[in-house]
């Protein structure tokens, strides 16, 4: 799950809510706020993702559960080791591997705001046929762990609509072996 990585990484750069229309940031700013950040320590780090809110309105919470089970959602541990190079990289990647388009979804922050450790960001994305997704992520970020939590507001056009809450938290355990 290529996001469930990228999420702690992700974190280091996410700003207060506004009742204007966020416009989105260019690539060059929210690189900008990430250079504010501490980069991470290369080492191997444990990663664990709790889904904590997953609701479908109008589905019976019978077949949200079948759902959550096929998806496999709920809790998960991994781990993953970052490389020195990756590390002296910063987010640059992952802020682009986040940002590119993925299965005909296109992606644009419209906040990031990084404060010390604090991180708050939020992404829009479109794709055809009237889907989107609204992600917010907020929580603390440093160079050996992170704690975030992401929301996501999904609508899959015919489908119906998604929300989602995930809480991450990521530790370094120690080098890479």
């Amino acid at each position: 799950m290529r996001i469930a990585f990228y999420i702690p990484l992700a974190a280091l750069g996410l700003s207060a809510c506004g009742s204007e229309v966020e416009q989105p940031k260019s690539e060059e700013e929210v690189i900008a706020a990430m250079e504010n950040l501490a980069k991470p320590e290369p080492g191997l780090y444990r990663t664990s993702t709790e889904m904590v809110e997953f609701s479908i309105p109008g589905l019976p919470a019978e077949q949200v559960e079948q759902m959550k089970q096929m998806q496999g959602m709920g809790s998960n541990v991994s781990e993953q080791c970052l490389t020195e190079a990756e590390a002296n990289k910063g987010f640059k990647d992952m802020l682009r591997e986040l940002s590119k388009p993925d299965e005909g979804l296109s992606c644009d922050f419209t906040r990031f705001d990084t404060s010390g450790s604090n991180l708050d960001a939020k992404m829009s994305c479109d794709g055809p046929a009237g889907a989107g997704a609204e992600i917010s992520l907020t929580g603390l970020v440093e160079t050996d762990r992170s704690d975030l939590m992401m929301d996501m507001a999904v609508d899959a056009g015919p489908v119906g609509k998604m929300n989602m809450k995930m809480k991450t938290k990521s530790e370094r355990i120690g080098p890479c072996t």
